[in-house]
């Protein structure tokens, strides 16, 4: 039997707008449904009224329709924000946490635990502080327990968010299996590049109505609603959008390896050359000098870490979730002060500083937004750091800066009742007026749709031909390789790699040692033979018309 979503229509109050609009279609049993569109379009909403946080606990709106679902049918959300999901001091505690609340007996809750931390390969954490965990490891955590309580319907609202690839990859594994044995899945997220190899059914939402319901594959050949809905789509499956306008015999594909194929038939493959690249000497603005961070609980974080950070350039930290970027960053703007070693700016050590005299120069963007946002209205969070670090603006910047990223009518919300994509940029936004020339995005993409993410690039760049210096963690390798210039690697706490962007694609080895792979172009240009490494879609599809013309 089917879920059936039967005409949902929804306002918070009964003088606003209407979020759902007459929203009905069918979950069916056993296969993995994913609900897309743009930020605010309403799939949060939506994720509420499934796990009846509305009407139960915010029962102040307007409610019609409903989700029909068999009696006794236990269904279970992963949040988009796991802090706001795990509760008690170690990982233990909260994975056990949802199970005795159910009262399941303590052996059966010994069984479950262990096989989820098994399944989820987080038996290294299982001692551990959530509280010192890193965002991607917390996660993990939450989703652990969830799937330990064996809900009927399992929610997950942008569940890998935060984690690396290869956690994604994991998470997609496991999601495959349980549709296998019969369990139900809703993915509510804008990215389908990690979960294309497992999505069944596609819901798209726009302005809070359902405007597609189909397959996957008719999605990914929908290019003008992917568009429209800022859907963020597999990199393989952008590239075949590009190139079907010059070669529309190709057929959908939407892995490397399907790729690689098709364009071996389009064009004469020929060997790679692996040139080295000369690095340029840098105007080091930030540097790192043997740094090395001990916790409480005795896990070394940071191993004697050296690195320089060029000025005006843009900078990838990348590694596995638990590496150690969060550490690091944090000791860069003064948040954590080290065990041993030095962090300097512009020649002179940060670390008997304070992180209100550090944020001076140095802003550290953090990856859950909420943890930034506390003022009243939208204009008052966007001029924050500006009125503390008594930086002038002016009405004409503001509304400036309001009108070029859609916030204008948002002028006077309370921030924390923007979509999670809005309050993210909102976040990244506020620190434009500040002092700081240097600025640092923990996983800044967290919660953005494909527009948000394009302005986001775009102001990375405005950024560094400003001068400024941006500092980016991020698991989201095709957008790190067409917006930085160099990058530090983090693995289990050591540096293994500075450098630039041109010379990492060239390295296999450091992708192998941490077991992410590079882009689906980067991958296809040296497996192909082109030329020059491509970065960006567009080139690559680019080179590619150009070889089948020569």
């Amino acid at each position: 039997m089917d879920y059936v979503v039967k005409d949902i229509s929804y306002k918070y109050t009964s003088d606003g707008k209407e979020v759902l609009k007459h929203v009905s279609f069918s979950i069916e049993k056993g296969k993995v449904t994913a609900i897309v569109g743009p930020s605010g379009c309403g799939k949060s909403t939506l994720v509420q009224i499934f796990s009846q946080v509305i009407p139960k606990l915010i029962g102040n709106g307007e409610l019609q329709g409903s989700f029909d679902v068999p009696e006794g049918t236990f269904v279970s959300v992963v949040s988009q924000s796991p802090e706001n999901q795990l509760f008690g001091y170690g990982v233990e505690d909260a994975i056990a946490f949802g199970m005795e609340n159910l009262g399941i007996p303590q052996e059966e809750i010994m069984e479950r635990m262990e096989y989820v931390l098994d399944l989820l390969n987080l038996q290294y954490l299982r001692n551990r502080s959530v509280a010192n965990l890193s965002g991607g490891q917390r996660q993990s955590v939450c989703i652990a327990s969830v799937l330990a309580m064996e809900p009927d319907i399992l929610i997950m609202d942008e569940p890998v968010s935060s984690l690396d690839p290869n956690g994604k990859k994991m998470v997609q594994n496991i999601l495959g299996q349980l549709s296998i044995n019969g369990n139900t899945t809703v993915l509510v997220d804008n990215n389908l590049v990690w979960s294309a190899g497992i999505v069944d059914h596609v819901i798209g939402l726009l302005d809070g109505e359902v405007v597609f319901d189909g397959t996957r594959d008719d999605f990914f050949r929908d290019f003008a609603l992917q568009e429209k809905l800022g859907v963020i789509i597999p990199q393989e499956v952008e590239i075949y959008r590009e190139l079907s306008k010059s070669f529309p015999q190709l057929e959908l594909f939407y892995t490397v390896e399907e790729a690689k194929k098709q364009l071996e038939q389009l064009i004469p493959v020929k060997e790679f050359t692996n040139t080295q690249v000369q690095e340029e000497e840098k105007e080091p603005v930030v540097t790192v000098h043997n740094l090395g961070k001990t916790f409480n609980d005795g896990f070394h974080a940071l191993i004697d870490v050296n690195a320089n950070v060029a000025k005006g350039k843009v900078v990838a930290v990348l590694g596995q979730n638990g590496s150690g970027k969060t550490t690091f960053v944090k000791h860069l703007n003064g948040l954590h002060k080290p065990t041993e070693g030095d962090v300097r700016y512009k020649g002179e050590s940060i670390i008997k500083k304070t992180v209100a005299q550090v944020s001076k120069n140095i802003i550290l963007v953090f990856q859950h937004p909420e943890h930034m946002l506390f003022e009243e209205t939208v204009e008052r969070e966007l001029t924050f750091c500006a009125r503390m670090q008594q930086v002038p603006f002016s009405e004409e910047q503001l509304i400036q800066v309001l009108k070029a990223y859609h916030l204008e009518e948002e002028r006077e919300t309370f921030p924390l009742n923007l979509s999670m994509g809005k309050k993210h940029m909102l976040t990244i936004l506020s620190v434009l007026f500040s002092s700081a020339d240097v600025i640092i995005l923990d996983e800044p993409t967290l919660g953005m749709d494909g527009f948000l993410i394009k302005e986001l690039a775009d102001m990375i760049q405005k950024l560094s031909e400003e001068g400024k210096t941006v500092i980016m963690i991020s698991h989201e390798i095709p957008l790190v390789f067409k917006t930085v210039d160099e990058a530090i690697i983090l693995n289990q706490g050591e540096k293994i790699f500075e450098g630039s962007k041109e010379a990492l694609a060239r390295r296999d080895d450091i992708f192998e040692h941490i077991n992410i792979q590079l882009p689906p172009v980067v991958r296809l240009s040296k497996e192909l033979g082109l030329d020059e490494i491509c970065y960006s879609v567009e080139s690559f599809a680019a080179k590619i018309v150009e070889r089948r013309s020569i």
